[in-house]
C-alpha cells in the first residue's frame, strides 16, 4: 500500500508538473508571435539601410567618418545576445560556447576580446569562465524599443571613436523558425562600405543639407538600427526555442505519467491478487 501511495503522489507531481509547462508553452507561443512578426516587419529596412550604405562605398574617401575608420585588429569587443532567463532548451548554451570560441579564436590570432554581455545568461556564463565583460545589459527585455537599443549602440560607438576597441561583433541567434535558430556572427564596426550595384557608380550624388551632417545621422542610425535588428531576431529566437522546449516537456510528462499509471495499475493488481489470495487461505483454513 506504501508503494501505491508512493506512486500516486508522484503521478500528481508530473501532472501539476505538465500543467505548468503547457501554461508556459502557451505564454511563449503569445509572446513568439509577437516578436516574430517585430523581427520579420524590421528586416527590410534594416536591408533598405544597409544598401544605402553600400551605394555610399566608392563615393566616400578613406577616413570621412569615424566610425570608418579602420585599424590594426588588437582589440576587440564582442556584444553577446542571451536571455535574462532560463528553460528555453540549449538557446543560451549554443550562444555563449560559440562566444568562448570566437574569444579563443581570435586570442590565438593575437586579439583581445571584451565582451558586452545582453542577458543576464550571457553574463554569468562569462564572468564564471572569467572573460573580461566590459558592460552587462540586463532587464533589458522589459522594454524592446529602438530608442532602448539605440543608448547601448551609442556608447558602443563613442567607445569605438575613443579607440577602446578596434571592431564590434555581434553574436545572436538568428530566428529561423520555432524549433530552428542559427547561430550568427556580425561584424557592425567598423562599417563596412561595400557597393551592392556596380552600375550606379556612374551616378553622381548630391548631399543634402550637406555631407558631414548626412553621414553623422545615417552611419548611427546604421549601427544602431542593425543592433535593434539582433535584438529582436534573439528575443523570436528565444521565445520560440522556449516555445519547443516546454512543448517537448509536456509531451516528456505525458509518456511518464503513462508509464507511471501503467506501473501503478500493475501494483495495484498485484495488492488485490495477493489480498484475495490471502482471504481464500484463511478460508481454506478455517473449513
Amino acid at each position: 500500500m506504501a508503494n501505491l501511495k508512493a506512486i500516486r503522489k508522484r503521478i500528481q507531481g508530473v501532472a501539476g508538473t505538465q500543467q505548468l509547462t503547457r501554461a508556459m508553452k502557451l505564454v511563449a507561443a503569445a509572446k513568439l508571435r509577437r516578436a516574430q512578426e517585430s523581427a520579420l516587419a524590421q528586416r527590410p529596412y534594416a536591408e533598405a539601410l544597409g544598401k544605402i550604405i553600400g551605394h555610399l562605398g566608392n563615393r566616400l574617401e578613406e577616413g570621412a567618418h569615424p566610425l570608418l575608420a579602420k585599424r590594426p585588429m588588437k582589440k576587440a569587443l564582442l556584444l553577446l545576445y542571451s536571455s535574462d532567463r532560463g528553460l528555453c532548451g540549449a538557446f543560451n548554451l549554443n550562444i555563449c560556447r560559440a562566444g568562448e570560441q570566437f574569444i579563443q579564436g581570435q586570442a590565438d590570432d593575437g586579439v583581445e576580446v571584451a565582451v558586452a554581455a545582453i542577458g543576464k545568461k550571457g553574463f554569468e556564463f562569462m564572468q564564471g569562465r572569467e572573460y573580461p565583460v566590459v558592460h552587462n545589459y540586463q532587464d533589458l527585455f522589459a522594454d524592446i524599443t529602438f530608442d532602448s537599443i539605440s543608448r547601448i549602440g551609442n556608447e558602443l560607438a563613442a567607445e569605438y571613436v575613443k579607440g577602446d576597441y578596434d571592431g564590434l561583433f555581434v553574436l545572436y541567434n538568428q530566428f529561423k523558425s520555432p524549433a530552428v535558430q542559427r547561430v550568427t556572427l556580425q561584424q557592425v564596426l567598423p562599417v563596412s562600405l561595400e557597393d551592392t550595384d556596380a552600375d550606379d557608380n556612374l551616378v553622381e550624388h548630391l548631399f543634402e543639407p550637406s555631407k558631414e551632417e548626412l553621414l553623422d545621422a545615417v552611419f548611427p542610425m546604421y549601427v544602431n538600427l542593425q543592433l535593434f535588428q539582433a535584438l529582436l531576431e534573439s528575443v523570436a529566437s528565444e521565445m520560440g526555442a522556449r516555445m519547443t522546449a516546454m512543448d517537448n516537456a509536456t509531451n516528456n510528462a505525458a509518456d511518464l505519467i503513462k508509464r507511471l499509471t501503467l506501473i501503478y495499475n500493475k501494483a495495484r493488481q498485484e495488492t488485490i491478487t495477493r489480498e484475495l489470495m490471502d482471504i481464500v487461505g484463511g478460508a481454506e483454513a478455517l473449513s
